[in-house]
């Protein structure tokens, strides 16, 4: 069924708006974008134009304000799937409650979405033109997600941890909460001055209000609200997120469609195959709210209820009614929701994951399927954090082993194969000289998988003590075995290699099972896509199921070494791994074998043979993991009681986010940008292992803190992996920046014309 009014709708990108009056969409003009009524319900669409194939793809959100009716409420759900199946069913659906919006949708409406009393059955009762013989309290909350909200103007509205603007006659002030960051100051000062120019006619005079006003100021502020005193303002508790079995787990459910709802719960790794054509599936995530997956092989009347199933889930879990709500259809998932999933297979549904790469990777794509597969499975198997490359690898470097102490032991790498072994945690402290002629340095943590706490402490201790030594200049890449990045792996010429064991063992050689004294069997993997560049060994368990159709693998016995080419493994992977089996293979006989022609004997050091594995390539694994996921930017805020605190950034971030006093997470799925301004508070800086532990606990993601690459950077050494993150980039930026100070006198200033 098709309605007029979107007859026109979606024809290019761009944002559309409509409200629900009498059961009918009715299209709002785009001066009212970002002011919406408590009373009404709306839908909101975004068209975006894709960079590579130029299709338009579609969010479409549908907005409950906090007064709505179930008419208008269940109509905007309703017309929201009609809208869609005109647009081809290719939208992403989102449910919007007041107060409670996503940073997607907040993101679209900058400096802040306006709360207005009312609705269109009383004639928008909001007076919006000229205010000025009306006293008017607006609460401004959020920080960088900003909601505008007309509350009593009355001192009890008032709170020290939140923004006012009082409007009165034609004074407009702007009580400043303590402690606000730049970029928050520069947006309500921008609200104020929105204020003055859309509502007064440019003729009402701004007085800010903050830390630094007198007290002569303040008793100006509470004169004219008319009661109160800066002593009584209160700091108002932040409302608790709503309950959860447990905070950090995802759930996934098939839904039984019936008069009541009935769920049959998945068990992890959730995989894209666990998702039938035929059936409607619920994704219950800690960060990203609830999802409804709709099959493509659904009846269109079942489509149809996919709200009422939603608030059927939200009412049996417990959980309140403004969770975000997010519905999916078959192939036109986003990405937010394929990074729960174990496997989601990129590569195989688009064809090329060109589309999905970052600037990094790009280049390496064409219009030719088979070309960017092979481009995919090079990335697949390259090594992590491949754009990360300050430099080409030719600089200096100084090594600790940290196990039970601290030894240098930068002589051990003086030639050959960099040796690690999975018992120990070690420090490399790298100099190169930039562009600009001056020293620059990058430290180096790796942790092996069975190292001690106590020798993982003492590393970072250590990673504090370089960094002070070098007066915070060095960037920090905390990084865990098997997350070696391709920088790291190339200050090492390509010639690293990976052992069980460690100090604990004496550095003897060891197995999986323990067993090397009696069978001597090890088994190492062969990996990388450059030669010198980012090659490695790894030992892994000596067992069949360790074998990957798309790697190199060296098998020891005591009889000699099997070089064993997967069928799928690369001829360089093929070249480092005889270089690497002299290594193992001493003075034994060295043979190889291909995929497929293996000896019994091969089979019976390996514990028997297994059948087919389930997820036969792990290239392919690697490159959807690294694409699926998209980049986020996060503010993060330590209290001075110590407590870290996340606030999601628009997804269309750009620099201007990036607050000189702030700390912020860049999150690329694959690694952890963790970004310090200049002035961000020492309790910031003091946090960077608490913010990392909490950030990844509560993301339900396939990662913990011990398994996520995390590259700590400070403003003005930023590498130029980050800068390309963002649309665009100026070194001078904060320089350029007005001043809080000139801001203020700007705006008095302007109070005077």
């Amino acid at each position: 069924m098709e309605h007029p009014a979107f007859s026109d709708a979606g024809g290019q990108a761009g944002m559309e708006i409509w409200t629900i009056d009498k059961f009918e969409p009715v299209s709002i003009e785009s001066n009212y974008y970002g002011k919406f009524y408590n009373g009404d319900s709306y839908i909101v669409l975004k068209g975006d134009r894709h960079i590579y194939t130029s299709t338009l793809s579609y969010d479409a959100h549908f907005w409950l304000g906090s007064k709505t009716t179930q008419d208008k409420m269940g109509s905007a759900a309703i017309l929201t799937i009609t809208l869609d199946d005109m647009l081809g069913g290719k939208a992403v659906h989102h449910r919007e409650v007041q107060g409670h919006e996503s940073s997607q949708f907040l993101g679209y409406f900058k400096p802040a979405i306006r709360y207005l009393e009312g609705g269109n059955e009383s004639g928008f009762t909001e007076v919006v033109t000229n205010a000025g013989a009306e006293k008017r309290l607006l609460k401004l909350s959020g920080c960088d997600n900003m909601r505008i909200e007309k509350v009593a103007a009355d001192s009890s509205s008032l709170t020290r941890n939140h923004c006012f603007i009082l409007e009165f006659e034609h004074d407009i002030f702007v009580l400043m909460p303590e402690g606000a960051k730049a970029t928050q100051r520069r947006k309500i000062i921008s609200v104020a001055n929105k204020l003055r120019d859309d509502e007064h006619n440019g003729r009402a005079t701004i007085e800010i209000i903050d830390e630094f006003s007198s007290d002569e100021d303040y008793a100006m502020f509470f004169e004219a609200l008319g009661t109160g005193s800066k002593e009584e303002m209160q700091t108002e508790e932040e409302a608790d997120t709503y309950a959860r079995a447990d905070v950090s787990t995802v759930y996934l459910y098939r839904v039984l469609v019936g008069d009541e709802l009935d769920l049959i719960a998945l068990s992890k790794p959730f995989k894209q195959g666990q998702l039938s054509s035929s059936e409607i599936y619920v994704l219950d995530t800690p960060c990203s709210g609830v999802y409804i997956w709709l099959g493509s092989g659904v009846e269109p009347e079942v489509k149809k209820t996919y709200n009422e199933i939603a608030n059927q889930y939200l009412e049996l879990k417990g959980y309140p009614n403004w969770v975000n709500v997010t519905r999916v259809s078959e192939g036109a998932e986003s990405s937010t929701f394929k990074q729960y999933f174990h496997n989601w297979d990129t590569v195989a549904t688009d064809g090329t994951v060109r589309a999905l790469v970052s600037e990094t990777d790009a280049g390496y794509f064409s219009g030719d399927a088979d070309e960017s597969a092979a481009a995919a499975k090079l990335i697949g198997k390259s090594a992590s954090a491949r754009g990360f490359m300050p430099d080409n690898g030719e600089g200096s470097l100084v090594v600790y082993r940290i196990a039970d102490s601290t030894e240098d032991i930068t002589d051990n790498f003086s030639s050959g194969v960099t040796s690690f072994f999975s018992g120990d945690v070690y420090v490399v402290r790298y100099q190169w000289t930039n562009d600009s002629g001056e020293d620059s340095y990058v430290i180096y943590y790796w942790a092996g998988s069975e190292a001690t706490e106590s020798d993982k402490q003492a590393a970072s201790d250590l990673v504090s003590q370089l960094q002070e030594e070098l007066e915070g200049r060095a960037t920090v890449v905390y990084m865990p075995q098997g997350k070696e990045t391709k920088h790291f792996l190339n200050i090492f010429k390509g010639n690293v290699a990976i052992y069980l064991g460690g100090s604990s063992s004496d550095y003897q050689p060891q197995n999986a099972n323990g067993s090397y004294d009696d069978d001597g069997i090890r088994l190492f993997r062969v990996e990388g896509t450059e030669l010198g560049v980012d090659m490695r060994v790894q030992q892994v368990p000596e067992t069949a199921n360790s074998l990957e159709d798309d790697d190199v693998y060296l098998l020891e016995t005591k009889d000699g070494v099997v070089v064993w080419n997967g069928k799928e493994s690369n001829a360089k992977e093929q070249e480092a791994a005889q270089e690497f089996v002299k290594l193992i293979a001493g003075d034994k006989e060295i043979t190889t074998m291909e995929q497929g022609e293996e000896t019994d004997a091969f089979w019976e050091a390996l514990g028997g043979q297994i059948d087919e594995k389930e997820d036969p390539s792990g290239w392919r694994l690697a490159v959807n993991r690294r694409v699926t996921t998209p980049t986020t930017l996060t503010d993060v805020t330590v209290t001075v009681t110590g407590r870290v605190k996340f606030e999601d950034m628009d997804q269309e971030f750009s620099q201007q986010d990036l607050s000189d006093d702030g700390t912020y997470i860049l999150d690329t799925g694959e690694e952890l940008y963790l970004w310090h301004g200049k002035n961000s508070p020492e309790r910031a800086r003091a946090a960077t292992q608490d913010i990392i532990k909490e950030y990844i606990i509560d993301d339900g993601l396939e990662r913990t803190a011990a398994s996520a690459i995390v590259i700590i950077i400070r403003q003005g050494a930023e590498p130029s992996v980050f800068t390309k993150l963002f649309p665009e980039w100026d070194n001078d930026m904060w320089d350029n920046l007005a001043s809080y100070e000139d801001i203020k006198n700007e705006t008095k200033a302007a109070n005077s014309k």
